[in-house]
């Protein structure tokens, strides 16, 4: 016989998790109404320059279906290297025209290395699914 929920802990649980939600909720908004114009503009700046470059990180490797038969023919994994390690720098190049300077602080540094990283295995996923898809 199948169980659904958790009992009283789980319903417990859902209800705490559900209101810590509309807390942090509330919270962002009074954060906002609070914030002065600059600041808002700062924040619209940062969150449409962020949705650019994951859509442009997030297109950018499958260009590659283009050329990756050629790549393939070397027979070696070393084109395949060059290949994502190009795509994750036009990536590094977007996200540095996008935020126009370099991070500032250790929270900048860690979250745009970390968003470089994820890039770049993204990157590797999709041509590996494009070599696959070739034959290679």
């Amino acid at each position: 016989m199948e169980t659904t929920g958790g009992g009283i802990l789980g319903k417990l649980g859902d209800k705490l998790l559900t209101l810590i939600g509309l807390a942090l909720l509330i919270l962002v908004g009074i954060s906002l109404w609070r914030m002065g114009p600059d600041g808002r503009v700062a924040l619209w700046n940062g969150i449409w320059r962020t949705a650019v470059w994951l859509a442009l990180a997030a297109t950018v490797p499958w260009i590659s279906r283009l050329f990756i038969t050629k790549v393939l023919e070397f027979g070696s994994n070393w084109p395949g290297v060059v290949l994502i390690g190009v795509v994750t720098l036009v990536d590094l190049i977007a996200g540095r025209l996008l935020m126009q300077g370099w991070p500032s602080g250790g929270w900048g540094w860690t979250l745009s290395l970390a968003a470089l990283a994820l890039a770049g295995a993204y990157n590797y996923l999709v041509t590996e699914y494009l070599a696959e898809q070739t034959g290679g």
